[in-house]
């Protein structure tokens, strides 16, 4: 978890299933940001997390009217603002 200000950030790796969230970062180079632009998950963008039923690293995220399974080290350079 990064605090800045009142604001408290985590990653989307560790929002629980059902959990909304809006993106605020992506760490990572040209090629995971254009993976991540191509389902909709941008700075910006709320995404929801669906569940982690896909086995031990598998996260299920809606986003931009779909839903895509993500690994677990893709999910975790989504930084995220989880909604109250």
């Amino acid at each position: 978890r990064k605090s800045c200000g009142m604001q408290a950030y985590t990653s989307l790796a560790d929002l629980k299933a059902g959990q909304t969230a809006m993106v605020v970062e992506i760490y990572g180079g040209r090629g995971i940001q254009r993976r991540l632009l191509a389902l909709g998950i941008r700075p910006g963008v709320n995404v929801k997390k669906v569940s982690a039923a896909f086995g031990p690293g598998a996260i299920v995220v809606a986003a931009g009217g779909g839903q895509a399974a993500l690994g677990s080290g893709v999910a975790r350079k989504v930084i995220v603002k989880a909604s109250p």
